[in-house]
Order: structure tokens, then C-alpha cells, then sequence
């Protein structure tokens, strides 16, 4: 029975320390391949980053060009408005600095063009006549 015992208990060991050099073996297996494809595993990390920089780029152009289309829609309205409004702020300003030169007895461009045009006229005349 000894015997027997000790054989089961040889074949125990023997069977335990195969199992181990096998699993000791296939983590060395594993190292050599991760060691080996790591390389090329790194360069196609390397390209799909670069890929998805590039598709990412784009996306944010795209998204920047819609982005300033619908704010420049939105507001034309608002700039159209704003526009009349200082053009009519801007005549009646205009209106009101006239009407202040006027009662100061200052003449307008208006005034002294008219002028102008009279005074070349009578000197045309005043040469003719000569």
C-alpha cells in the first residue's frame, strides 16, 4: 500500500510540475508574441489615432461652418433692423443739426453749392459783358 501511495503521490508531483512548466511555457510563449506583435500593435494604434484625429477635424469644421451659417441667419433680422434704425437715427440727427445751423443763420452745403453756382454764373456774365 506504501508503495502504491508513493507512486500515486510521485505521479502527483510529476503531474503538478508539468502543469506548471506548462503554464510557465505559455507565459513565456505569450511574452515572445506580445514582444514580437507589439510592435506592429503600437504602429496600428498609432494610424487608427491618426484616422480618428483627422475624421474628428473634420467634424469639428463642419460643425464650426453650421454653427456660424445658423448664427449669421439668426441674426439678420436683428442686423437689418438695427441697420434702419441707425439710418433713421442718423437723418433725423442730420435734420436736427440743420435746423440748428438754419436758426443760427449758418447756410448748408446745400446753401453755399447754390451760391457757388450763382457766383460763377455772374462772373461768366460780368466776363462776357466785357
Amino acid at each position: 500500500m506504501t508503495n502504491k501511495r508513493t507512486q500515486q503521490q510521485a505521479k502527483a508531483r510529476h503531474d503538478t510540475a508539468a502543469t506548471a512548466r506548462s503554464v510557465w511555457l505559455a507565459g513565456l510563449g505569450a511574452a515572445s508574441i506580445a514582444q514580437k506583435r507589439g510592435a506592429e500593435l503600437v504602429a496600428t494604434w498609432i494610424e487608427e489615432g491618426k484616422d480618428l484625429q483627422a475624421r474628428a477635424q473634420q467634424l469639428t469644421r463642419e460643425v464650426r461652418a453650421d454653427a456660424a451659417a445658423q448664427v449669421k441667419g439668426a441674426f439678420a433680422p436683428i442686423r437689418h433692423g438695427l441697420e434702419r434704425q441707425a439710418e433713421r437715427f442718423g437723418s433725423a440727427l442730420q435734420q436736427g443739426v440743420a435746423r440748428v445751423l438754419a436758426k443760427l443763420g449758418i447756410p448748408s452745403k446745400a446753401d453755399i453749392e447754390e451760391l457757388t453756382q450763382r457766383v460763377t454764373a455772374l462772373s461768366r456774365q460780368l466776363k462776357a459783358a466785357k
